[in-house]
């Protein structure tokens, strides 16, 4: 009676032990699994940042050309206008257009923002390339909240000059009666002095701060994705 009550105990701690393995086999494949598929999303961030970032680093030196026009367009205008010379419309054109160009940088924050708040952030395993991207996006912010407030280096003066027809290039401007509201205005002169010493503080930026660090950040994704 006793050898049989053992024998049960033992069939019956066997059957346990096997579904005991058994729990545990699944709950380790389904862990693997969800290991393979996070790694699997967070390659998949990756590229998509790094498409951003690419996006970014390339409007970055764009509109790094276009604020280094603008500058020059200020200084030509204010030495045009302090001179009793007229150049070619069309040359006048190009000229107008440069100084009251805004400059709005656009940066691509989808994917950056996805990640903040699905909570997918945890997913990047990186945590200094983790804190590269934060750093990067939280500048980028910065330097928009900045370029807002200053409503693109805003040049509302010289536009308030501007006939409509001017701005629509239905016809050409009228470079002696700009040329003498700039030298009678001083409220004007004293605008495109300031737009373009901002302009030089955001392309100053763009170079030496946002440039290089698109840049690290780019070849940090690339390094991650390549692993």
């Amino acid at each position: 009676m006793l050898a049989g009550n053992g024998k049960k105990f033992y069939e019956f701690f066997i059957q346990l032990v096997l579904i005991i393995v058994g729990v545990l086999s699944a709950l380790a494949v389904d862990n693997y699994r969800e290991s393979i598929q996070e790694r699997k999303t967070e390659k998949e961030y990756l590229i998509n940042l790094r498409n951003s970032v690419q996006s970014d680093t390339a409007l970055i030196r764009t509109e790094i050309q276009r604020i280094y026009s603008k500058i020059n367009a200020i200084s030509e205008l204010i030495a045009l206008s302090n001179s009793s010379a007229t150049i070619d419309n069309e040359k006048f054109g190009d000229l107008i257009t440069d100084v009251i160009m805004l400059i709005r940088p656009n940066f691509i924050t989808a994917v950056y923002e996805e990640l903040k708040f699905t909570g997918n952030f945890k997913l990047i395993r990186n945590n200094e390339l983790k804190l590269l991207i934060i750093s990067y996006y939280s500048d980028n912010a910065l330097l928009q909240e900045q370029n807002d407030r200053d409503l693109g280096i805003y040049t509302s003066e010289l536009i308030d000059v501007l006939t409509f027809d001017e701005l629509e290039y239905k016809t050409p401007f009228d470079q002696k009666r700009i040329f003498k509201a700039i030298q009678q205005r001083g409220t004007l002169m004293n605008e495109l002095i300031h737009s373009q010493k901002r302009a030089t503080i955001v392309r100053t930026g763009l170079i030496y701060t946002s440039l290089p660090r698109s840049i690290e950040l780019l070849e940090k994704l690339q390094s991650e994705i390549d692993k």
